[in-house]
């Protein structure tokens, strides 16, 4: 009886030790699980921004306003503005001559690609939209020309728009691109806001 009595000391320690490291282990496994859930809720929170901020630049683009963005002014003037004829773009062109793009609004930048580390570099030269989600949202509007000689029906320009939205402190970010084409038979105006599925093309962007 008194060597029974000595081994149920050790036996209970031993058990106690495994009871722990199976706890801690356990607690490590949730701990795990709620860092994947907070950073994929994280995620989808910034994918949804960048998609509404595509939304947001084509009602840029579609906003009939007097300011300096969506009017080209002056010969003397250098800002960039959305043209209305080829004219204009033919002006812009040369005013982006010296940059990519000036507060979001961009000369063609080439082929597509589909990388956002380039958009990365240019976060000082676009369009920042106001969020309180503690987010950094920017956007792109590069201007292309449908046709050098478009006729009476055509639209005059093409919309390529990239939107990234970046989690503060420099983490995550979520980027995607889309070309939107003006209906002729829709009016350029904000009494209907744009849908997702009134996009010629949208894809996500990766590193």
């Amino acid at each position: 009886m008194k060597r029974q009595r000595g081994l149920a000391l050790p036996m209970v320690v031993v058990l106690s030790g495994l009871c722990s490291l199976l706890l801690l282990a356990e607690w490590r496994s949730l701990a795990w699980a709620q860092a994947l859930g907070h950073s994929a809720a994280l995620r989808w929170q910034l994918q949804q921004s960048a998609l509404d901020a595509l939304r947001v630049a084509v009602e840029d683009i579609r906003l009939n306003a007097t300011d300096s963005r969506h009017r080209m002014g002056t010969s003397t003037d250098t800002h960039a503005f959305f043209p209305h004829t080829t004219q204009e773009w033919q002006v812009l062109q040369t005013r982006l001559a010296l940059t990519d793009c000036q507060s979001g609004i961009c000369r063609s930048l080439g082929a597509d690609n589909a990388s956002f580390s380039p958009w990365v570099l240019r976060l000082a030269k676009g369009q920042s939209v106001p969020t309180e989600l503690g987010q950094l949202l920017t956007y792109w509007v590069e201007i292309l020309p449908t046709s050098t000689i478009p006729t009476a029906s055509e639209q005059l320009f093409l919309y390529r728009i990239t939107a990234l939205a970046q989690s503060a402190n420099n983490g995550p970010l979520s980027a995607w691109q889309a070309v939107w084409y003006p209906q002729a038979n829709v009016p350029a105006s904000l009494a209907s806001p744009l849908g997702l599925n009134g996009l010629a093309r949208l894809l996500p962007l990766v590193p």
